[in-house]
This record gives structure tokens, sequence and C-alpha cells, in this order.
């Protein structure tokens, strides 16, 4: 970091993860002699310390990764897109509709795939599989009035941009990271303009970066606490309706004869990328009865019946990627040897066959007021509030997924193909339940300020040269992982930005 020097940059991009890098490297691919500013609060290795404070629901899971390329250091890369449904306005949901269409970025998802090595894009349509994905697809029977696949990919390997800003930076002299310099807050400038971002340096040192456009990173979590402690910016929804995916084992299914329908676990093609399908809602099911946009997989397993225990080692597992398991975590899955076989089926994608597969439920969660992230009274070493997160579900979360398992009983599968092992008292999903760590909807995308804190171009509003673009601007959460979608955006922005240039 360079010291005692005021330079002004023609782009301040405030967070390195998917949004930060994705927007960066796509500026600088169209003008590389831009200079661009990146902070980004933690350095090349994580840090441990909880940077805010939580009153709400637990996520029960590491949700964040304060480090350069920031929570794409932790994801698995499965992805997949919104559905066209996402974005309408639906009667149904409180606060739905986005204020644009699909449409308006499926060329960019495209793009997005492509960069982070998805090999055949086309397999994200179900018409277009091969004859062999086709077959696995078609090998297991669902009611086709309620429910239709959805396809997910995962390239072999699993993009962090932790690389690609490192290499950015060593390329491109204009380029300067800021890494271990935490924003504290936007300064105002002139007519509703940011004139320069106020970072902590360290040891309680602050100085500010100056530059003609700033674009707000940080995620659903910490893109709040910047605004709302930017305290010129005046929005009632920011850090309001915090969403993301509530996810667990709805239930579990006894085939009437052993299966091998891999894609419906997960199976590779190509040089390594993995695909699977989901199954979720047609549009009209949906609207029938009033249902949010839920995804279900189904994950083989060996042993009869699902117990809060084992969902528990199943959840610890199934979303580590980095960090250390625990002892515990250690004990309880070598004492469970049903466990040690579903992990390994699903991360190896072994082929094998099964009698038994647990249905396992993502949800969209609806968005509420009460779901929020706002200012706690702890401050940093600058005096600046952290963030206070209260994630909550609303009632009719809950009954919704009381709802879907008793139309998971009654009306997904035929009685001559399956049986379902347990009755519901056997565990309590309420209690078994994690986040995704799919945070959003903290700075939605909208029409006006009324409603939102963007508009359909991500510019908040009331400002003239500042821009969100992380997960916190999705006005619903969908029911996939928000990555290919926030990479799509960040392209699209980055369109934005340089026709404005």
């Amino acid at each position: 970091m360079e010291k005692g020097i005021k330079m002004k940059y023609d782009y301040c991009i405030i967070g390195s993860g998917i949004g930060g890098g994705m927007l960066l490297d796509s500026l600088i691919k169209k003008n590389p002699n831009s200079k661009i500013a990146v902070i980004e609060a933690g350095g090349y290795r994580p840090k441990k310390d909880p940077h805010y404070e939580s009153t709400g629901l637990p996520f029960k899971m590491i949700t964040t990764s304060v480090q350069v390329g920031g929570t794409s250091n932790l994801w698995h890369g499965v992805l997949s897109f919104l559905d066209e449904i996402d974005f309408k306005k639906r009667s149904w949901i409180p606060k739905s509709g986005w204020p644009i269409v699909r449409d308006d970025i499926m060329s960019y998802y495209k793009k997005a795939a492509s960069f982070f090595g998805v090999e055949e894009y086309n397999y994200f349509f179900l018409s277009r599989l091969n004859a062999f994905l086709k077959k696995s697809v078609e090998s297991i029977r669902f009611n086709s009035d309620l429910l239709e696949n959805k396809l997910f990919q995962q390239p072999k390997n699993v993009l962090s941009l932790k690389k690609t800003i490192r290499d950015i930076t060593v390329k491109h002299a204009n380029v300067q990271l800021y890494d271990n310099t935490t924003a504290l807050a936007l300064k105002e400038g002139i007519s509703g303009t940011v004139s320069s971002c106020l970072v902590g340096c360290g040891e309680g040192q602050t100085k500010e970066i100056f530059a003609d456009k700033f674009i707000v990173c940080a995620g659903a979590l910490e893109t709040p606490r910047l605004l709302l402690n930017s305290n010129w910016i005046q929005n009632k929804n920011i850090g309001r309706y915090l969403m993301d995916h509530p996810m667990g084992n709805l239930v579990q299914l006894k085939f009437r004869k052993k299966q091998k329908a891999h894609i419906y676990s997960t199976t590779p093609y190509g040089n390594g990328t993995k695909i699977k399908t989901g199954l979720v809602f047609k549009e009209e099911c949906q609207e029938k009865f009033k249902l949010p946009n839920h995804n279900f997989y189904i994950r083989p397993s060996f042993v009869k019946g699902i117990d809060d225990k084992s969902e528990k080692i199943k959840l610890s597992l199934l979303t580590y990627k980095s960090g250390k398991l625990s002892l515990s975590d250690i004990k309880n899955t070598l004492l469970n040897l049903n466990v040690v076989r579903q992990i390994l089926t699903y991360k190896l994608s072994l082929n094998v066959s099964y009698k038994y597969a647990d249905l396992f439920f993502m949800t969209e969660q609806v968005p509420s007021w009460d779901s929020h992230v706002g200012l706690s009274e702890i401050k940093d070493e600058y005096g600046y509030r952290k963030a206070n997160v209260n994630w909550c579900l609303a009632p009719y979360d809950i009954e919704n997924m009381r709802q879907v398992y008793n139309m998971c009983l009654k009306n997904f599968f035929d009685d001559k193909d399956f049986e379902i092992t347990h009755r519901e008292s056997d565990f309590n999903w309420e209690n078994i339940f994690t986040s995704g760590a799919h945070h959003v909807g903290t700075a939605r995308m909208a029409d006006s300020d009324a409603d939102g804190v963007v508009d359909a171009d991500l510019k908040v509003f009331n400002t003239k040269n500042l821009y969100v673009c992380d997960g916190s601007v999705f006005p619903t959460s969908g029911n996939v992982n928000i990555g290919l979608t926030i990479a799509a955006l960040a392209l699209r922005l980055a369109d934005h930005l340089e026709d404005k240039a």
C-alpha cells in the first residue's frame, strides 16, 4: 500500500469475492489502463475473528470468509440459473419481483459459466442432454404434474477468485489491492456523490481512497454495515429482508427396486465436470398451492431411517470445504458408517446401487422485514459499529416446510415405486436445518427507493456514483447457489460502467 500519496482511481471496488473479483476481471479486460483500487478486509490467509455480532438464528456453518477472494474460497462451485419465476411478481410471495427479467442476464450467465470452467453450457437445459444423461434423468419417476427437473453443474476445478485477483495485480501496475484494509464509511461529496472511502489500515490508522465510481461487493452481511455507517445514505430498506436457503433432509425414500440414477446425486461427464438434477415445483403448481420456489435433491443412503444425530453429522460434512473439522465431527463420522458411505458416494460420484435415498430440501425463504442486518453497539478498533445479524424465518416459512412435507408423503411419488421410511416425529426438521450460506436481500434491487436500495443497474438510489454488486441486491432468493447469478450481474454491471465511462 502506498503511503502519503493521494491518488484518484477510476473505480474503487470494496470486497474481493465473486462480485468484486468478477467485476475487476471484466473491467480490466475491457480497459487494461483503468486505475482500479480493490479494498479487502482480509489478506491471503483467512481471518479467524468473528467480524459481526449475531442475535438471530444460528447459521450452523462457516458463512463468510474474510480473505482475498472472499467466500469463493469456501464454495463448492455448484452452478445453475435462477428460474424465470424468480424474477416475477408473485402475489403469494411478499416483496417478490425483480426490476429485470431473466433474459436480461442470460447472455451473462453463459459468459460466467465459461469463466468458472463449465464444459458444456447446453447441459443446463434438459432437452440438450446427451442420450446417456437423459436416460439417467428418466430412471426415477415422479409426479410430473407437480415437479420438473432442474440441472446443476460443478466444474472439476472449483474456481477461487484469489488467484484471479493475484494475477491481475501482478500484471497490472494500475490495479492496487488494499488487503487487510477495512472499509469503514463512504464520504459524501457533491450532489449525491461518494467522494472517498474511509478505510482502516491497522493499528487504528485510517486513510481515504478517492475514485470516480465506487462499487460495494462486501456481501449481504457487510454491505449494509458499510452503507449504514455512511449515515448520509438514507434508505429504510438497507439491511432489511435478509434471506438464506434453509436446508436439510426432508424425508427418506425406499425404492421398490435398487437404483443407479446417479444424475440425481452427481455424475461426471467430459473431463470431470459434474452434473446433477434437482426437482422443483412447476410454475403453475407454485401458483396453485401458493408455494415458494423450493428445490429437492435425491441423495443415496444405505441404511433405513433418518434421525437428528445423523443429520447433524451429514450437514457438518456436506458444508465443509476448508478449515478444520472438530474432534466431535471426526468421532461421530467414524462411528457412523452410513454417513461415511453417503459422503463418499456424493463427493466422489461413486457408481453404486442404492435402495434408500434422502430427499434433501433446499428452500426459498420468503422476504421478511424482521430478518435483517443492522448496526451493533459493539465497535471496531476505529470506532465504527460492527454489523448485527438477526437472521430469522417468518411463520410462513415454517408452516410451508410442513405443507411440503405432507405433499411429499402423498403427491410426489407413486407408491408402486417408493415408500417413505419414517414419520415426521422421527426427527425435528426445524432443529436440523442449516443455512446454505447464501446470504441475500439486504440491499435489494427495485424500481424505486420505496421498495429497495439499488435500481436495475445496481446503482444506489439518490446517488450518482455508488453501486452494489453482491448477493445483497437479490429481491428474492430462488433455490440455487447464488454465485453464478452474482457473477452474471457483475459482468452486466461492467458493461454498464464502461458504457457510462
